[in-house]
């Protein structure tokens, strides 16, 4: 054996193989194992020795090859290999006895595992309230591994199944990746798609984002800005329909399906930041155009920025190289690969810490219902405002990071995705 990282696994194979006679274990040497298995052992072979002479049924421990043959038996004088099921050693059927490896543990696994506490340790001893980045998933880490954007087929599998399940949650025809925040996704999005007339719907600060965007940029666009609470009043045509779908700064969720409504009463195309929305609220497809993060309902690393829109829409000039959306698309410039890859193992996984912060969100409100300055119908699940402070309680060797909104809407703003991560529930 190797026993890299000891394990009941291996106390349970010796303790079988002492029933047949006096045990002496055949251990992998260091060198050995950077060879085969590509890593040094975490623990080296004289303290794995060490360990394994420590049981009461090894008599002996012996420095083997990675691959066991007659001749390694023969002069160890070993009459019996007993191996696991994954045995590969080239001995006769007389000389091998091969028992049930024990399920649910190996060294790999413990790998893993370790992985998992240490990064529940870094994640209960700071408690986020912020509406991310919040706090990392093991998943996000384990997903990580070296990759290029061109000529590397495992990356270009990774990021094919990424892009297609970010392109579901979405519900338009095509996503775009490109190395950056949701802003500058806004502002290419805009760049490469929106002209003409434009009704901005005012949420709060992030609305607010929009206009200044299209203030900025030197583009033939003109706007307009309405308050969502008066939408009923707007007349005439426009081009697009602007609006944050959830308004992070007083924790806000605008009604997808009624600026779909007005959309379409307009004879215009619809765009969403989708920023604190996607992969947590529903009729991301009400959409023709959005823009969003990796960091936030999607449960990423922060770096990636995503455009997500239908085929139809008109593509034009940016006059840019960096800005255009088809380079992004075509892979002409780095792309955010790490940051796609650490979605790779959490997108299948989606709904189970979105669960966990839908729970969250019910024991919050539960607490502070009384409190709560936002109705039902437009309550978020990504954050709750509250009319008043919020302090949770203090623990010990504990630090707390609250979320302040860009813009002072009074009361607090709390969000709850920081305890998808480990399965904490908010105070």
């Amino acid at each position: 054996m190797s026993a890299t990282l000891i394990h009941h696994g291996h106390v349970r194979l010796i303790g079988r193989a002492a029933v047949h006679g006096k045990v002496i274990v055949g251990l992998t040497s260091d060198a050995e194992i950077a060879r085969t298995k590509g890593y040094a052992p975490e623990l080296s072979f004289e303290e794995r020795k060490e360990v394994l002479l420590a049981l009461r049924n090894v008599s002996e421990v012996v420095e083997t090859p990675w691959l066991i043959d007659e001749s390694v038996l023969d002069r160890f004088e070993i009459d019996l290999l007993v191996h696991g099921s994954d045995n590969s050693n080239p001995v006769s059927k007389e000389r091998l006895l091969v028992l049930p490896r024990t399920e649910g543990v190996s060294s790999s696994e413990m790998r893993e595992r370790s992985v998992r506490s240490l990064i529940d340790v870094k994640n209960r001893r700071k408690r986020m309230f912020t509406p991310g980045p919040s706090c990392i998933l093991p998943e996000n880490i384990l997903a990580l591994t070296p990759v290029f954007g061109r000529g590397d087929a495992e990356y270009t599998e990774i990021e094919k199944q990424v892009l297609e399940g970010v392109r579901k949650l979405a519900g338009q025809d095509r996503v775009v990746r490109l190395q950056g925040s949701a802003s500058l996704a806004i502002e290419m999005a805009v760049k490469n798609f929106i002209r003409g007339k434009v009704l901005v719907v005012s949420i709060g600060y992030y609305s607010q984002r929009l206009s200044n965007i299209l203030k900025i940029l030197d583009l033939p666009i003109e706007f307009d800005v309405v308050h969502y609470d008066r939408l009923a009043e707007v007349s005439g045509s426009y081009d697009w329909v602007m609006s944050v779908y959830t308004e992070t700064s007083h924790a806000f969720r605008a009604d997808a399906s009624k600026l779909r409504e007005l959309t379409d009463r307009m004879g215009a195309k619809l765009f969403f930041d989708a920023t604190g929305s996607i992969g947590l609220e529903p009729h991301h497809e009400c959409a023709d155009l959005m823009a969003f993060s990796s960091c936030k309902g999607l449960f990423g690393l922060v770096g990636a920025g995503f455009i997500s829109y239908n085929e139809g829409l008109e593509q034009f000039d940016t006059q840019s190289f960096y800005m255009n959306v088809s380079l992004h698309e075509q892979g002409g410039v780095t792309g955010p690969y790490h940051a796609i890859t650490s979605l790779y193992k959490v997108l299948p996984q989606l709904d189970v810490f979105v669960g966990r912060v839908r729970e969250a969100k019910q024991q919050f409100v539960s607490r502070h219902t009384k409190s709560l300055t936002v109705s039902e119908p437009h309550q978020p699940l990504l954050c709750t405002h509250i009319d008043g402070g919020f302090s949770p309680p203090k623990e010990e060797g504990i630090s707390q990071v609250l979320y302040t909104p860009r813009s002072d809407q009074g009361g607090s703003v709390v969000c709850h995705l920081g305890v998808a991560y480990g399965g904490l529930i908010s105070e």
